[in-house]
C-alpha cells in the first residue's frame, strides 16, 4: 500500500475545523517567529529552551497540536478511550513524519498524600526526561507554580486540554536539536482522580491518593522535514492558532 507524504497527510487528514469559504483566512496575532522556551501547544506543555531555532519551535508547536486535532476529531462518542486518543495521536505524529521510539508505561499510585499535583509530577518528569538538565525550565515552573498567578492564560489553557474522558492526562515536552535533527522528550501523567477542580496543577491530592500512569517516549524528526511542513501546518490550523498555542510567561 503507497503510504501518503508528510505534506498529503497534513492537507487530507480532518482536524475538525470547518474549512474557510469565499474569505480570506485569518491573520494569526500570535507571531510564531517569537515562540518563548516555554510553550502550551494543544495537550502539551513543551520547554523549547535546548531547541533556539524559531523555525522549528514553530514547527513542533504547530506538529503537536495538529495531532492533539486528529486525534480529538477521530474519536467515537461512547466507543473509544485515552488510550484510543494516545494511539491516534501518536499515528498523526508519525504520518507527518516524525519518529516515536522507546515507549515506556507505568502503572502505579502517587504516595505522598495531601501535596499538590504539580509537585508530586516532579520526580517522575525528572526521570522521564532523564534528569534534571533536561526540561529544566518546566521542571523550576512546577516547583515554582505556587508563586504564579493560577488565572494566567498559559495555565488555563494547559489545564483545559489536560480534560479528556474520565481522567486528567497532562503532557509534557523538552524539546532539543543539533544541526540535522530535532528530538522530543515526551512525557504523560496521567491521574485518575475525581475532582470538580479546573485547576488540575493546583488540586491537592486526599488522603486517599490517586491512581497514577506515566509514559516517556522519544520522538525525532529531520530537521530539513520541519522546516517544509512548517507552513503547511500553519495554513491548516490558522483558525485556531490563537487560541489553542501560547507562550508561558513564567
Amino acid at each position: 500500500m503507497m503510504t501518503r507524504s508528510p505534506l498529503e497527510a497534513i492537507e487530507s487528514l480532518d482536524l475538525g475545523i470547518a474549512p474557510l469559504e469565499g474569505v480570506e483566512a485569518p491573520v494569526s496575532q500570535l507571531d510564531l517567529s517569537t515562540l518563548p522556551d516555554v510553550v502550551v501547544s494543544g495537550t502539551a506543555l513543551i520547554d523549547f529552551s535546548a531547541a533556539k531555532d524559531v523555525v522549528l519551535r514553530s514547527s513542533v508547536s504547530l506538529a503537536l497540536l495538529f495531532a492533539s486535532r486528529v486525534a480529538t476529531k477521530a474519536m467515537k462518542p461512547d466507543v473509544d478511550d485515552e488510550d484510543d486518543w494516545l494511539a491516534r495521536y501518536t499515528q498523526a505524529l508519525t504520518e507527518i513524519g516524525f519518529r516515536v521510539s522507546g515507549m515506556s508505561v507505568v502503572h502505579s499510585e502517587l504516595k505522598k498524600k495531601n501535596v499538590a499535583v504539580h509537585k508530586a509530577i516532579i520526580p517522575f518528569l525528572t526521570l522521564a526526561f532523564g534528569g534534571a538538565a533536561v526540561g529544566p525550565i518546566i521542571l523550576q515552573a512546577l516547583k515554582n507554580l505556587q508563586e504564579v498567578d493560577e488565572n494566567s492564560p498559559w495555565i488555563t489553557l494547559f489545564d483545559k486540554q489536560t480534560r479528556r474522558f474520565d481522567v486528567n492526562e497532562m503532557h509534557f515536552a523538552a524539546v532539543g536539536s543539533n544541526d540535522t535533527d530535532t528530538t522530543i522528550r515526551y512525557a504523560i501523567a496521567r491521574l485518575h482522580v475525581e475532582t470538580g477542580e479546573t485547576r488540575i496543577l493546583f488540586f491537592k491530592i486526599s488522603n486517599t491518593g490517586a491512581k497514577f500512569d506515566s509514559s516517556s517516549t522519544l520522538m525525532t524528526a529531520d530537521n530539513g522535514l520541519l522546516a517544509t511542513i512548517e507552513p503547511k501546518l500553519q495554513a491548516k490550523l490558522v483558525a485556531i492558532i490563537d487560541d489553542s498555542i501560547a507562550g508561558a510567561d513564567i
